[in-house]
């Protein structure tokens, strides 16, 4: 399995595989993805510029692939060449710890800039409440 960044090139992939996970959260040419390759992509997630704030998106990993490793290790390679300061995620609680690997806390929402607390009482109004909001300090 290779961790990298992908290749602009590779975005319709990324963007297929995301499809695949029924995931709808797209895809922009501004975002920087990181992916696990095997012969195909078995994960991915990307850092994106919302609002002028740095924001990790779209963690997917394949159900073969799951608890072998592969998010973590992309963590990894996303704290190791990517600057993450000031970063905020919206995972699942059960999350908590594996974001916090990398520096990921869990912040209350008016702590956090208010679109991100806005999109994440609309995810808990539809009844998600299983998510939360972290950042990485600054």
């Amino acid at each position: 399995m290779i961790i990298r960044l992908a290749e602009p090139g590779e975005y319709k992939d990324v963007l297929e595989y995301y499809k695949a996970c029924n995931y709808g959260g797209g895809l922009d040419e501004r975002d920087m993805v990181v992916i696990a390759v095997d012969e195909h992509i078995a994960g991915a997630v990307r850092i994106c510029i919302e609002n002028g704030i740095k924001v990790l998106r779209g963690m997917q990993i394949k159900p073969a692939f799951q608890r072998k490793g592969i998010g973590a290790a992309i963590l990894k390679f996303m704290a190791a060449n990517i600057e993450m300061h000031a970063c905020y995620c919206l995972p699942y609680k059960h999350l908590l710890s594996f974001y916090s690997k990398i520096g990921f806390e869990e912040i209350s929402l008016k702590d956090a800039p208010r679109f991100l607390a806005e999109r994440l009482e609309k995810y808990q109004s539809n009844g998600n409440r299983e998510i939360t909001i972290m950042r990485i300090k600054e």
